[in-house]
């Protein structure tokens, strides 16, 4: 596999940055639960980056692009610019475009653990499956949190919400699948 740990280090500083400079701007909107939620998210990344880096696992620019903008958006757009409240139609479009960068990631690491190449409708299945187990595992999250803090407004105001950001993450993942199937991530068959 080719690997460009520069170019590694620097998509990830250029996102530090950005992402830093959003957690000050909801600082300064005293928006603590939403400081939290973009330190956490930003914080995974890095650790993800950080372990990638020292144990060389390797991850596609594309898809590590991908699950930056995906945080991105849910920092900048979600939570500074409310558009989970105050949009109906963000936080379904986040989940599709989530859960097909997070589908993309999951495969591309799960792949590398495969001894042997598989085959097409295989791919297709493992990139769906991995897919809608995140995106049922994120849905449960929000549940969790939900139930536990009280957020205002909450993340998941009705079972209408739920079933719709579960479309959203059958389409994400759907779409990653698809994705998968039709063009080889790196040099090697994944």
């Amino acid at each position: 596999m080719v690997r460009n740990t520069r170019a590694v280090i620097t998509i990830t500083v250029i996102f530090l940055v950005v992402q830093i400079a959003i957690i000050f701007a909801l600082a300064s909107q005293d928006r603590p639960d939403h400081v939290r939620s973009v330190i956490l998210t930003t914080g995974l990344l890095a650790v993800y980056t950080f372990l990638e880096v020292r144990y060389g696992f390797y991850m596609n620019n594309f898809v590590r692009v991908m699950v930056m903008l995906t945080i991105f958006l849910d920092a900048l757009f979600g939570s500074y610019f409310d558009l989970y409240a105050t949009s109906v139609i963000f936080d379904k479009i986040l989940h599709v475009i989530g859960t097909y960068s997070f589908a993309l990631f999951a495969y591309v690491l799960v792949t590398q653990m495969l001894k042997n190449p598989i085959g097409k409708p295989v791919k297709f299945i493992l990139a769906v499956c991995l897919g809608l187990s995140l995106g049922g595992v994120y849905e449960i999250f929000e549940f969790l949190t939900d139930s536990l803090s009280h957020p205002t407004p909450p993340s998941q105001p009705s079972l209408l919400d739920t079933n719709l950001d579960l479309i959203g993450d059958t389409a994400g993942a759907l779409l990653a699948a698809a994705h998968v199937i039709s063009v080889n991530f790196v040099n090697r068959e994944f």
